[in-house]
């Protein structure tokens, strides 16, 4: 079952940031910081839809028997 929803995580992004990255300081680097969490956001969400597209082709295959 898909879980729907997720949870701000902008700021436990920035262990993340600082380690993928290399930089030493986010506050410096804030336009880079805000790029690298949309991109997780959008990573996150091409993984939830793809779940949930492919959820909803195995329901169709149950129906389809029915």
């Amino acid at each position: 079952m898909a879980y729907f929803g997720s949870q701000n995580r902008f700021n436990e992004f920035k262990t993340d940031f600082l380690k993928d990255t290399g930089v030493k300081n986010v506050e410096d680097n804030l336009e880079l910081y805000t790029q690298y969490v949309i991109a997780r956001f959008t990573d996150h969400n091409n993984r939830l839809l793809s779940n949930l597209t492919n959820e909803i082709q195995e329901l169709y295959k149950v129906l389809k028997k029915v």
